[in-house]
């Protein structure tokens, strides 16, 4: 039975280590559609939610503010910050070239570990597809692009992606979550990965062009059919 003084001996979660988990509880939760665009975050619910006091929850929320997830809206507070057409419009353009390169750079210098990585993420990618489970799908499609941009041999590349991930995990919800998407993004999925294994760049840049073309045909056509 622990004793008083066992209890004082067990050191105290640092703050620093509290406000990080905030972070990615929060992100988390609205990368994953548990709070939707445009809804207020109301401050009392999250710290009850997140564990954490007013203040570590108003550091984690400036953090998600800084990375594009929330908006502070004037005489509302902080909310779930919605994308527009034309802020998805210029975020696919980059990703396009973004990943692009990053598939060309994997398929000339990705390495053995890499490879076999890749094959272990897209067998579950394609398990979850088939299943209709669009959340599974949705995140192992970023472990998909995860393994690509670690193994294209470009950090420059890889950073830039990673600045541009949690605006493109919204984007690939919305079109993910369309009527038919699911086993079109598997088929378009599965070219980037059979390219990749051949490692023929030419082959794998023009399927994550392709790609990436489709998916903002998808996402753009329901954004605008989003209520203002």
């Amino acid at each position: 039975m622990a004793t008083k003084q066992d209890d004082d001996n067990i050191p105290a979660e640092a703050p620093a280590s509290l406000r990080r988990r905030a972070e990615q509880d929060l992100r988390r939760a609205i990368l994953s559609g548990r709070y939707q665009a445009g809804e207020r975050l109301k401050e009392r619910e999250l710290m009850e939610s997140l564990g954490v006091s007013r203040t570590l929850l108003r550091e984690a929320l400036r953090q998600v503010e800084a990375e594009g997830l929330v908006e502070l809206v004037l005489n509302r507070g902080p909310v779930v910050a919605r994308l527009t057409y034309e802020d998805a419009e210029e975020i696919y353009e980059v990703r396009g070239i973004l990943e692009a390169q990053s598939c060309v750079g994997f398929a000339l210098r990705a390495s053995s570990v890499h490879m076999k990585r890749l094959d272990e993420v897209f067998g579950q990618l394609r398990q979850a597809a088939e299943a209709g489970d669009v959340a599974r799908t949705l995140a192992l499609s970023d472990s998909f692009y995860d393994v690509i941009a670690e193994g294209c041999g470009n950090s420059v590349l890889s950073v830039m992606l990673k600045q541009l991930h949690n605006r493109i995990v919204l984007l690939r919800r919305t079109s993910l979550s369309e009527p038919g998407r699911l086993p079109e993004t598997l088929d378009e999925l599965a070219h980037i990965y059979r390219a990749l294994h051949a490692r023929d760049e030419e082959a794998a840049r023009k399927a994550s062009v392709h790609h990436v073309r489709q998916a903002s045909r998808v996402a753009l056509r329901a954004i605008r059919r989003e209520p203002r």
